[in-house]
């Protein structure tokens, strides 16, 4: 029989194995190891990592791969996903099998059934010298590329704001070295191109007198702080000017890495800001200065003579008949005449002198360095011999004149506003006395002034409290010494003072309002005091009315009266208007006639007041309709011893008997006045001889007793 084998036991070891058994034993154990740890790699990289044979069936798959998309050892690409990414993945293998080259593709890759972008590399898998399939590891970019494609569209967004901007946007380095430029920024500056621009300073951007403005910035820029200036620049055909701002671009550490800098054109908004300046300072009819740059001056100047001492003077000048220009020619002559009116000041004065409209046809000049009264009018006469030659306006040779006012400081005034309103005051002085020439203030013309002020507001007291009150004086036949009727004068009551006589709201009657009302407030209680005598049947004979000159400036006087005299049923012979002879030389004067005729084809008689103390009395006879002359009481009372004057009253009362007009004596107080009166065939009288106004009761109750 055979022998048998020995069995091994713990007592009977086996016999120990060969060195190259061994060795062999050691390096299989070393590549189980390494191909332990490789696998955990594989298995730990979130990679996707796979190798697929030549038939296209999967070897290996790492877990990420296996958990992602499922695949298993032996499963096929085609079992796997859809045909349309089937197609790239295989014709991606196939390539590098072909050409066993590596290759690098875009994929789309369905991870747990949602598409994702992968960059896979393609690596041919060789053995023996063959190849025997792919190796490939896939990178999920889905993230990056998407960060990518939003960063490429923030490029884009802000690239195009950069290109839509009409600023001049910059960034450079802290030492000012163009590293971008805006296209509408580069063409504003004159550069050909933005690539042209990059490395260029960017101070040299900017003219020679703005450069130190741009060093300047740069520094303060790259301290960290953000800086500002304005710079002009300009071309053979333009002048634009810019807001230029440096910022500077920190980073998360704080450190300044570079500068931003945005110039904006602001040429319009700059040139509307001056043209808004220049109309609140300018008259745009005359281009001269206007009240609101005057008063500035005048705070000016008068500040500077205090500190310096050099006196100056202020004219005031209006133009005389302008209305009327306006009126008769047209509001275009009358802007015409008031540039020419401008443009002859101007060549009046010298350039350290200031000219400028006030307002409608009021200017006014300051004239520095003036000491004295003499110079001053010597300017003002000066300026109206120029205004004597002719100036053409609307197609005509106008001749204009001027009022001129004038005041010095310091010796007029101590301050600017007292020295407006003494050059006001000097003015209204001479247009109160006759327009044309130039009239200096004195201190006489303020208290002038305040006495006008205290009387126009006794009428505005007197308008408020409805207190005229008419009183009526008789006027009588001297012959037979019978009532031909009544003049009503103005009385009104004062709140303290009691009866006022019209002497002290005399000024009111030049202004058309205050002239206006109290005319309308007296005519109110003449009516009523008429309606109440006719209604008793009292004869009281015709009642006189004066009229101011200013009452007739709206020109509707007449159709006013007329008015009223219909709705109270009052005939119209019964009235008698009285106007002076000043009317006819005052402004207006146009309205005057138009209204008298009115009145005299109505009815209603017309008196002239006053007569033979004003201008060319016979040619107002003959070309007005005249029905009465009231020689004024000045001559009553000095023809008793001035045979001049005795001989004028006779001529007077001659000349009123030929043109059949009537007489009447005012003033009369004594019966030789009245016997003289007679002499002279004089028709009628009034005066304190038959008796001092009275008020309409008194009147009532002596018509009654007659």
């Amino acid at each position: 029989m055979p022998e048998r084998p020995h069995l091994t036991t713990a007592a009977n070891p086996a016999p120990e194995p060969t060195p190259a058994l061994a060795d062999a034993l050691r390096r299989q154990a070393e590549l189980e190891q390494q191909c332990s740890l490789l696998s955990t790699v594989i298995d730990s990289v979130q990679d996707l990592i796979f190798a697929k044979g030549r038939d296209g069936c999967f070897i290996l798959a790492n877990r990420a791969l296996q958990d992602a998309c499922g695949i298993r050892i032996g499963s096929r690409t085609h079992d796997l996903f859809d045909d349309d990414l089937v197609h790239g993945y295989e014709s991606a293998d196939q390539t590098v099998i072909r050409t066993c080259a590596p290759v690098v593709v875009d994929e789309t890759i369905p991870i747990r059934g949602e598409r994702r972008q992968f960059q896979t590399v393609k690596v041919p898998w060789m053995s023996d010298g063959e190849v025997r399939g792919i190796i490939g590891v896939s990178r999920d970019l889905t993230e990056r590329m998407g960060a990518e494609a939003a960063l490429k569209r923030s490029e884009c967004l802000h690239r195009s704001i950069l290109e839509a901007s009409a600023d001049c946007i910059t960034v450079m380095t802290t030492a000012g070295e163009l590293q971008l430029i805006n296209g509408p920024g580069a063409r504003a500056m004159g550069i050909g191109s933005p690539e042209a621009a990059i490395g260029t300073s960017w101070s040299d951007l900017w003219p020679d007198a703005n450069r130190a403005g741009a060093i300047s910035a740069l520094a303060k820029a790259g301290e960290g702080k953000v800086a500002r200036f304005t710079a002009r620049r300009s071309s053979d055909y333009d002048c634009r000017w810019w807001d230029v701002m440096v910022t500077p671009i920190i980073d998360d550490a704080g450190a300044v890495t570079s500068l931003l800098s945005i110039a904006r054109d602001v040429s319009e908004s700059k040139q509307t800001a001056e043209q808004l300046l220049w109309t609140s300072e300018h008259d745009t009819l005359t281009k001269l200065a206007n009240r609101h740059a005057f008063q500035a001056r005048l705070q000016a100047a008068a500040l500077r003579t205090m500190r310096t001492k050099r006196p100056f003077g202020r004219l005031l000048l209006d133009l005389d008949r302008f209305k009327q220009i306006n009126d008769t020619l047209g509001h275009a002559a009358g802007d015409e005449l008031l540039c020419s009116f401008g443009d002859v000041l101007k060549q009046c004065v010298r350039e350290a002198d200031f000219v400028a409209r006030l307002g409608g046809d009021e200017f006014a000049i300051l004239l520095d360095g003036v000491k004295d009264e003499f110079n001053l009018e010597r300017v003002g006469n000066m300026i109206l011999e120029r205004l004597k030659a002719p100036m053409r306006v609307a197609g005509r040779e106008i001749s204009a004149g001027a009022s001129i006012g004038g005041a010095l400081f310091p010796s007029q005034a101590s301050s600017a506003n007292e020295l407006f309103n003494n050059a006001d005051t000097a003015l209204y002085a001479l247009k109160a006395s006759g327009r044309g020439g130039t009239r200096i203030f004195h201190g006489h013309l303020r208290e002038q002034a305040q006495q006008i002020a205290s009387q126009l507001n006794l009428a505005r007291v007197a308008l408020c409290a409805s207190s005229v009150v008419p009183h009526y004086q008789a006027k009588v036949d001297l012959k037979t010494g019978r009532l031909a009727g009544y003049e009503a004068l103005l009385r009104w009551m004062h709140p303290q003072r009691g009866l006022q006589p019209p002497a002290t709201v005399q000024e009111a009657f030049k202004e058309y309002e205050l002239a206006s009302k109290i005319g309308d407030l007296m005519l109110r209680g003449v009516i009523a005091d008429m309606r109440e005598w006719l209604a008793q049947g009292i004869p009281f004979g015709r009642i006189s009315i004066n009229a101011a000159p200013a009452e007739f400036l709206r020109d509707d006087y007449a159709e006013r009266l007329l008015r009223v005299l219909k709705a109270n049923e009052i005939p119209t012979d019964l009235i008698e208007i009285e106007v002076t002879e000043h009317v006819f030389l005052e402004r207006g004067s146009e309205f005057v006639a138009r209204a008298l005729k009115v009145l005299n084809n109505a009815g209603v008689r017309i008196a002239l007041d006053d007569f033979g103390t004003g201008y060319s009395s016979l040619s107002h006879l003959r070309d007005f309709p005249v029905d009465v002359v009231k020689i004024d009481r000045s001559f009553i009372e000095r023809m008793v011893v001035e045979a001049e004057i005795s001989a004028i009253v006779s001529a007077v009362i001659s000349l009123a008997s030929d043109l059949q007009i009537e007489v009447v004596a005012e003033g009369l107080e004594t019966e030789q006045q009245r016997n003289i009166l007679m002499q002279k065939r004089c028709t009628y009288g009034q005066g304190y001889l038959y008796g001092r106004p009275v008020a309409a009761s008194e009147v009532c109750a002596s018509l009654k007793a007659a």
